[in-house]
């Protein structure tokens, strides 16, 4: 594919000061270290424990083209962190008994075939559907600029057999989420941007969290970046039906610490809700388990076993962007990782390291 080369190279962008400091100082080796080996243009981190804001960092640039600074107002593509709140929507439903979590999508998602039938909620949520990832299909990276309706998302894998029989194993799937957002839809009458911030971003006060739309003027929009043949370019277009409720959010690092505030209140869910949203629900086999970096889901939650103790989380990556939201519940710690670059491997890796560099656990 054509490039565009950017017209500032990483090797000046890795040492661009940090434009707002706040909290505990980490350390600013370890960062840039981290900029630098990840070819990184722009990072934002903030780390909190309960309420109280313990740090809070911006890096680099938003825009290398005009030398934007990141800062407490960019605003990045969060990828897949997006099924978070798509699972915490979903809770809210069942919670307003407008669904139940057992109940088949077929109930709610009209003309699915029929092998998916017997799929419910809960599978989807817990990534145990058995439905083909459409996102791994060959032809799906072909045609990713181009506007899909839903219909043509599910057509992708739609004639493809299931990967194993609901609940006996999980495999990563965004199409379950991508169902999940037009479940969303058919039961509200709303769009699913539209219900999100009417139960979430508005009663929160999440002025910069919404669903992406180009067509629409977003402030301090940060540019996403690749890097490829040792210097970074501007991503490709990606239309945002491939993503959906999948990963279609944008946010900032203050707003998505506004809403780990409220994971424990009853703002949104409910402690019902709540316990059933981070109960875990291992697969039949435990597959899960047997990988290099063990890991078991609740409903729309990874949950990893590391030296620092247990977390709840989630990564986010895609064209131009990656991220990384880290929720310890016993130590009430939350730490976000935001950047404007999608090389990055392991994003949030770089938490880890700072709460480990900070002693915060």
């Amino acid at each position: 594919m054509a490039k565009r080369m950017a017209t500032c190279g990483w090797l000046h962008v890795r040492t661009h000061a940090p434009t707002f400091l706040h909290g505990l100082p980490v350390n600013e080796t370890l960062i840039q270290q981290f900029m630098t080996d990840q070819h990184l243009p722009g990072l934002a981190v903030g780390i909190q424990r309960g309420s109280d804001l313990l740090h809070e960092g911006y890096y680099g640039l938003a825009n290398l083209e005009h030398t934007v600074p990141v800062s407490a107002e960019t605003v990045f593509e969060i990828a897949s962190v997006t099924k978070l709140f798509t699972s915490q929507a979903i809770l809210r439903l069942a919670q307003d008994r407008r669904i139940a979590l057992d109940d088949p999508v077929s109930t709610y998602v009209a003309n699915l075939p029929e092998a998916w039938q017997s799929i419910t909620i809960r599978h989807c949520l817990a990534h145990q559907s058995g439905i083909p990832n459409y996102t791994s299909v060959e032809r799906y990276w072909q045609i990713t600029r181009e506007a899909k309706s839903h219909a043509q998302i599910l057509d992708l894998v739609r004639d493809l057999p299931l990967n194993f029989a609901p609940g006996t194993r999980h495999a990563y799937d965004n199409t379950g989420f991508y169902l999940l957002g037009m479940l969303i839809e058919a039961v509200t009458q709303k769009s699913y941007g539209d219900y999100l911030r009417e139960i979430i971003f508005e009663p929160l006060n999440m002025t910069h969290t919404l669903a992406n739309d180009y067509d629409r003027i977003v402030p301090h929009r940060a540019q996403g970046y690749v890097y490829g043949d040792g210097a970074l370019h501007n991503k490709r277009f990606y239309d945002i039906s491939n993503t959906f409720s999948a990963g279609i959010l944008l946010s900032t690092v203050r707003d998505l610490l506004t809403w780990a505030k409220a994971l424990h209140s009853d703002v949104i869910l409910n402690v019902a809700s709540r316990d059933l949203w981070w109960t875990p629900q291992p697969s039949q086999t435990g597959n899960e388990r047997s990988t290099t970096y063990p890991y078991t889901l609740t409903l729309g939650w990874f949950i990893v076993d590391d030296p620092l103790g247990q977390f709840y989380g989630h990564n986010g990556g895609i064209e131009g962007f990656a991220s990384a939201f880290l929720h310890f519940p016993q130590s009430d710690i939350t730490a976000v990782v935001l950047t404007n670059c999608n090389f990055v491997n392991a994003p949030h890796q770089l938490a880890l390291d700072l709460l480990r560099d900070l002693r915060l656990i």
